[in-house]
């Protein structure tokens, strides 16, 4: 059975939610064990065992993945495409299921309290300096901001995660969520600046992991390049 990382996010009840590990699954060598993604060279035929067994674990019928290329682009999920390019997706749909892969960047999971709507965010340093979770907020006028509910799943934490001064320069906003270092560089605490920006939005009722993909049991591509990829799934309960 996939390892579950557990996390207590006060959601909705019809709302349900799941974040892998790589403690079990399918996957093979590099990519041991659990592997969501088909765009980093496993056998398709172990990515396949895994989205499966997650389908089965929670009686889902049907997963929507994104093609992330780290853009800022967001797309309403609709039953026309299981892989949508984009990099924040959110459906009103009840028998459609939300997934973001990640292996360093924030995965992000968004409902809101009535249990009507379920998105997911894609975000690296790259989505937040273009206004991924601005564009993916955007979209909902109706729904009154104090009413969302986010989580903000296992990323690389500021002190495994080191980025050079122009990094830093295109987040002048943020320069206090970067701590200089003795190489002359910057550790950057991707999960803060998230959660600053929600908090700009008017979005308060934030859930943040404290664990680091970089040092706990998660794919981390900073630290191996040749890794899989974690799932952050979201969906409706039958």
């Amino acid at each position: 059975m996939i390892t579950e990382y557990e996390i207590n996010w006060a959601i909705p009840g019809n709302i349900g939610y799941f974040i892998s590990t790589n403690e079990t699954g399918n996957s093979k060598g590099k990519y041991k064990y659990a592997n969501f993604s088909y765009q980093v060279g496993e056998d398709s035929k172990n990515v396949d065992s895994n989205i499966n067994e997650l389908k089965t674990l929670h009686g889902i019928d049907d997963i929507t993945f994104m093609n992330q290329t780290h853009s800022n682009t967001v797309r309403k999920a609709s039953k026309k495409g299981n892989y949508l390019d984009c990099d924040a997706m959110f459906t009103e749909d009840k028998t459609i299921s939300c997934a973001v892969l990640t292996a360093d960047c924030i995965p992000i999971l968004v409902t809101e309290t009535s249990g009507s709507m379920i998105g997911c965010i894609h975000a690296g340093w790259r989505g937040l300096q273009s206004k991924i979770i601005e564009n993916f907020f955007s979209k909902f006028t109706s729904i009154n901001r104090s009413n969302f509910r986010v989580l903000l799943g296992p990323c690389i934490s500021a002190e495994s995660y080191e980025v050079k001064d122009e990094i830093l320069s295109q987040f002048s906003n943020h320069r206090d969520r970067f701590r200089k270092n003795k190489s002359g560089n910057y550790y950057m605490d991707l999960r803060y600046i998230a959660c600053d920006i929600l908090n700009e939005l008017g979005i308060t009722n934030v859930t943040i992991s404290k664990s680091c993909t970089y040092n706990d049991n998660f794919y981390s591509y900073r630290k191996d390049k040749t890794t899989g990829r974690f799932v952050s799934l979201i969906w409706f309960k039958k």
